[in-house]
């Protein structure tokens, strides 16, 4: 493997986990990190989901995020939680229902056990942190050992705090600490940056199906505060309502944020599984290598799924990609910018 592959996936997995630290120390992790930039909103279904993955090779990270959830777990939409893993692809979901099975039994949260996948039986088994040999544990958990993940037995330091209502990155979940935990929030927010949108693109910026946010954009109309109008459109056979655009008027929501500007809405989920993607494809030092075009393929497939999340969100323009770029190009474009643009997030 080249050298330079090797060391784009260092930097951007090094990157990956500032960042996964910046908004973990946002929302109360205990931790010495910085804290998000007040630009985007946390998405904490998402950085859950990356953190099942990315979190492995950090135990700290792991054990401090576990450590929260086990105080203010309430806090998460455990529907959009399974929607967003299902519709995106995102995060391990046997990791993930190793820690749902842990919630449910040892802190006092039944409904994570909604989220928890299917045991394992019989399965191999494989160690939950990377770069830890299961030979050295002594005492294993007994939840996550029925996932046939292998780690010593959790002991939490219960050191977390409550998310600072204060930063203007916690918004959704200062939201929901208010109104309780609601697609309504999302929908509000993913609308409080005064761009107008249509139902269906509601629905993908949020993660929602789109029949859910139709039905509530129908009820929250009836408050006054979301606006409506009709977009004039030529063919009778348009669904009526299907060309309907909602906007609010952010200045209602303005308490929400102190009087500061309310950030555009950005969708996290598609980053985080790009990140995951290069991780995922280009191999460890050591291991097995692959060559630039089964690398590039793999990349180019995630970029053509995401690629109008990554467009609505200024991403593309940002990776500088380009749709006919040869592997090597591709490649050493993502390498020379992915891991700075994750630095700035």
């Amino acid at each position: 493997m080249e050298t330079w592959l090797l060391d784009f996936r260092q930097s951007c997995l090094q990157a990956s986990l500032d960042l996964l630290w910046r908004q973990w120390c946002s929302l109360g992790v205990s931790g010495h990190g910085q804290k998000a930039p007040p630009d985007r909103m946390i998405d904490p279904e998402a950085l859950l989901l990356a953190t099942t993955v990315i979190g492995r090779e950090d135990p700290r990270l792991f054990e401090e995020v576990l450590d929260w959830l086990a105080q203010f777990g309430t806090l998460l939409n455990l529907q959009r939680l399974k929607n967003l893993q299902s519709s995106t692809g995102l995060g391990d979901p046997t990791v993930l229902g190793a820690m749902a099975e842990w919630l449910g039994k040892n802190a006092g949260q039944p409904r994570w056990k909604a989220v928890a996948a299917k045991k394992l039986h019989g399965a191999s088994t494989q160690s939950l942190f990377y770069h830890e040999p299961s030979k050295l544990i002594r005492e294993p958990d007994p939840e996550f050992a029925a996932y046939g993940i292998e780690r010593p037995r959790v002991h939490l330091r219960g050191m977390s705090g409550p998310p600072d209502h204060r930063h203007i990155a916690n918004l959704v979940v200062t939201f929901r600490s208010l109104i309780g935990v609601s697609a309504r929030v999302e929908i509000i927010l993913a609308l409080a940056g005064g761009v107008p949108a249509h139902a269906s693109e509601i629905a993908r910026m949020t993660g929602y199906a789109p029949r859910t946010v139709q039905t509530l954009l129908q009820e929250m109309t009836l408050s006054g505060h979301l606006l409506t109008a009709e977009v004039p459109i030529r063919y009778d056979k348009v669904r009526r309502g299907a060309n309907r655009r909602y906007q609010i008027r952010a200045s209602d929501w303005a308490f929400l944020s102190g009087g500061q500007p309310i950030p555009q809405w950005f969708r996290w989920a598609p980053l985080f599984r790009l990140i995951l993607e290069v991780l995922a494809a280009i191999p460890e030092a050591g291991a097995n290598a692959r060559s630039q075009v089964v690398i590039s393929s793999k990349l180019r497939e995630v970029l053509t799924t995401h690629g109008e999340s990554y467009m609505a969100d200024g991403l593309l323009s940002e990776l500088d990609l380009r749709p006919r770029a040869g592997s090597e190009e591709l490649l050493r474009s993502l390498a020379a910018r992915l891991p700075h643009l994750i630095t700035r997030l």
